[in-house]
C-alpha cells in the first residue's frame, strides 16, 4: 500500500502557495498556475509540463484516475501529498470539487514553427470561459496557436484553463503584445489575415481561404476594431438566420475555423 505524506494545515507553505495562484494579481506575477480535478491534474502531467506537487484527498488518490495520476507523478519525479477535506475546501474553485489540485509551472511563450499552417489571433477577449473554448477550438480545428493581444484576459486564470480541458498545455502562443506587433510578425511570414467582423463582410461560404491564414477574432460585444479589421485582407463573417445579431467568440471562432478547416490547404 503506497504511502502519502499528509498535509492537513492551510499554512503549510505549499498550500499557501497554491493558493495565492487563484489571486489575479498573484497570479500573473509568478511563474507557476493551479489546475483543478483528475483530468487537468492528468493532462498536466502527460503533456510534459513541469509539475511542482500535487494534492489529493485519500478518496482523490484511491479513484481510479487518482491512482493514474500517482503513476504518472511517479514517473516523472513530482511530489505528491495526501490533504484534507478543509484544505480541498481552502483550494477549490469549482462548486463540486474532485479533491486533487497540482501546481504547474507555466510554459513559455513560443512563436509558431514552420512550415505555417494556421494561427487563431485574438483581440481583446477578457471572458476566461471564452478563451479556453478559443485554445480548445483551435487545437481541435488545427491551429498552429494563440496570439492574445493586450487586453485580453490571462489564459492562467482557473476558468479558462478548466474550459481549455488541457489545450493550454499543447499549444503554442504569445500574450500581451499589440495587434500591430503579431501582425508585423504574419506579415513577415508570409500569412494571409481575416478578420472575423459583421461589418462590411464576406459570408464565409463565399471565402476561398489561403494559406498559411490568421483567423481574427474581437471582443466580446465590441469585436473588431476597424483599423484591424482594415489590416486584414479580407472581412469574413457567420451568415446567421432571424435576428440574432451575433454569435459568441468561442462559437464564431470554432465556425471560423472548421469552415478554413474543411476547405483543405489553399496556397
Amino acid at each position: 500500500m503506497t504511502h502519502f505524506s499528509k498535509i492537513e494545515s492551510v499554512q503549510n507553505s505549499m498550500v499557501k502557495h497554491a493558493y495565492s495562484l487563484k489571486v489575479s494579481k498573484k497570479a500573473k506575477e509568478s511563474v507557476d498556475f493551479l489546475c483543478e480535478g483528475f483530468h487537468l491534474a492528468l493532462e498536466a502531467l502527460v503533456s510534459g509540463l513541469r509539475c511542482r506537487f500535487i494534492f489529493a484527498t485519500k478518496g482523490g488518490w484511491e479513484h481510479p484516475d487518482g491512482q493514474r495520476i500517482h503513476l504518472e507523478a511517479q514517473k516523472a519525479k513530482v511530489k505528491y501529498f495526501e490533504v484534507t477535506s478543509k484544505i480541498v475546501s481552502y483550494l477549490a474553485d469549482t462548486v463540486t470539487p474532485e479533491g486533487v489540485f497540482v501546481v504547474v509551472e507555466k510554459p513559455q511563450p513560443a512563436w509558431p514553427s514552420p512550415p505555417f499552417s494556421k494561427i487563431l489571433a485574438v483581440y481583446q477577449v477578457q471572458d476566461p470561459g471564452n478563451m479556453g473554448t478559443l485554445f480548445r477550438s483551435a487545437e481541435a480545428f488545427g491551429a498552429q496557436g494563440i496570439f492574445l493581444t493586450e487586453g485580453c484576459c490571462d489564459p492562467f486564470n482557473p476558468k479558462a484553463v478548466r474550459a481549455s480541458m488541457g489545450s493550454l498545455f499543447r499549444l503554442p502562443f504569445r500574450a500581451g503584445e499589440t495587434w500591430k506587433s503579431y501582425m508585423e510578425w504574419l506579415d513577415q511570414n508570409g500569412f494571409h489575415s481575416y478578420a472575423l467582423t459583421m461589418k462590411v463582410s464576406k459570408p464565409i461560404p463565399m471565402v476561398r481561404f489561403s494559406t498559411p491564414m490568421s483567423i481574427w477574432v474581437g471582443a466580446e460585444g465590441s469585436g473588431l476594431p476597424d483599423d484591424l479589421a482594415a489590416a486584414c485582407e479580407e472581412r469574413v463573417r457567420i451568415p446567421m438566420a432571424g435576428k440574432v445579431e451575433s454569435l459568441n467568440v468561442g462559437v464564431a471562432a470554432s465556425l471560423a475555423l472548421y469552415f478554413a478547416q474543411s476547405q483543405g490547404p489553399v496556397s
